[in-house]
């Protein structure tokens, strides 16, 4: 995350982008919470700072979500950013780059189907995902122009979309089928994304339909065949 923004913000002494942190949503422990809370605690104490951005997540508005010791620390960390007068919060979904993390949804899903281990596919859960250089151009776009925006907003896809869906589309991509069980589980990710659709048309960043299909080609297309 802290890659994306350099190009932008590297040389900005007057904005501070948060993008060291708890970035496991399986985390338990609390000495990794307390790391980010003190991080927080001496970013904040410096006065020169105009802005503060912090990442959070897009599952701490959604009632559906279990409350995991992630969101809650999550939610706690929003709400301190928000504290203060120069605070931005961008709620993320799940973000798509480069690089290995295995913790990540759309590295699971290719290990798997690569693999051919088997893992079971929520019918009706949905998830929503963004490509980490538009949070960048997204993010951008909001920090010039905080008049335009809230101080806590969402960046992802306008609508979010269906796991089989979203497994099918790693499928094409890979070029492989992948073994799986559809189970009749899961439930809708609403997110609201009015604000990031403005940002959107305003920055040139194409959002909406065929926008996961090109997104897993970019940063998957040649994986299977390498």
């Amino acid at each position: 995350m802290a890659t994306a923004f350099v190009d932008g913000w590297q040389k900005d002494e007057t904005t501070v982008i948060v993008a060291a942190g708890v970035s496991n949503s399986a985390e338990t422990e609390r000495a990794a919470f307390e790391r980010e809370d003190r991080m927080l605690d001496e970013v904040l104490a410096r006065k020169e700072l105009e802005r503060v951005v912090y990442f959070g997540s897009c599952a701490v508005g959604n009632p559906a979500e279990r409350q995991t010791p992630y969101l809650q620390h999550k939610a706690r960390m929003e709400a301190r950013i928000l504290s203060d007068s120069r605070g931005q919060v961008f709620r993320l979904p799940q973000v798509v780059g480069e690089g290995g993390n295995p913790h990540t949804l759309t590295n699971f899903l290719r290990a798997r189907i690569e693999s051919g281990e088997s893992f079971d596919v929520w019918a009706r859960a949905e998830r929503n995902l963004i490509d980490i250089q538009d949070v960048a151009a997204l993010g951008t776009h909001v920090l010039r122009h905080r008049d335009q925006f809230p101080s806590m907003m969402s960046l992802a896809d306008i609508n979010s979309t269906n796991m089989l869906t979203i497994v099918q589309s790693m499928e094409s991509v890979l070029g492989r089928q992948g073994n799986y069980r559809i189970l009749d589980q899961g439930v809708a990710f609403p997110i609201e994304t009015r604000d990031c659709q403005r940002a959107a048309l305003a920055c040139g960043v194409p959002l909406g339909p065929g926008y996961l299909r090109a997104l897993l080609g970019k940063y998957y297309a040649n994986v299977g065949n390498s």
